[in-house]
């Protein structure tokens, strides 16, 4: 299957040794603003974002801890990714994403004990971004959409195939926000069905829907 070419910040490899240490470093088009990997040390910061928004991230302080280790993007099954936004020269951050496999569905995969390479597949090749915050003080200056923009180049480069979030239903201009960024909204309560049976699916919790992105 090809990969999603649209809407990509420019990434640059390895120019510093810090970018190194840190993996990929995104340009995201914000005057002095880079997009890259969360560095040890950095989950309370990351927190500190996430709770300026209205989410109820049961596993927040799990990421956090793994965060704080170095540990997020290699813990669990498939690919998880921490992203943040940097202000050359500012010391803090003024952007978050998160962003791992579908836990849920893997659970329910599990219990149905489902093959191992069924589980495997489903991990490798389906992403929930759970989460993306801009500091106050920075909304409207279109950090958030690059942090979504290096999430889907990040998965697009591992070959991953399809991408979603969830957004409540009385929030419009979000599933909008979303549209503009090459996600399609499903509408209230209507799952994501991942085979030609519809017995392999992702299901919105309570009044909220689901926002998707294929890459093709």
């Amino acid at each position: 299957m090809g990969r999603a070419k649209k809407n990509k910040p420019r990434r640059r490899r390895g120019s510093t040794a810090e970018a190194q240490a840190s993996g990929s470093v995104y340009f995201c088009g914000v005057e002095g603003v880079v997009i890259r990997q969360a560095r040890r040390g950095e989950g309370q910061r990351v927190l500190e974002l996430l709770s300026t928004i209205d989410t109820e991230y049961d596993d927040l302080d799990y990421a956090v801890q793994h965060i704080d280790a170095g540990t997020y993007a290699s813990s669990g099954a498939g690919l998880r990714r921490a992203l943040v936004a940097e202000a050359q020269g500012d010391p803090g951050l003024v952007g978050a994403l998160l962003a791992l496999p579908p836990a849920s569905l893997l659970r329910r995969l599990q219990m149905a004990e489902a093959p191992r390479s069924v589980v495997s597949g489903v991990a490798r090749s389906i992403a929930k971004l759970k989460a993306v915050a801009v500091a106050p003080e920075r909304r409207g200056d279109r950090i958030g959409e690059a942090l979504v923009r290096a999430f889907v180049d990040e998965y697009s480069a591992a070959d991953y195939e399809v991408l979603y979030a969830q957004v409540d239903v009385d929030k419009p201009a979000l599933a909008r926000w979303y549209g503009r960024l090459g996600f399609e909204a499903l509408g209230e309560g209507a799952p994501l069905r991942l085979d030609p049976q519809g017995k392999v699916a992702i299901y919105p919790v309570g009044a909220e829907q689901l926002v998707v992105r294929v890459l093709t």
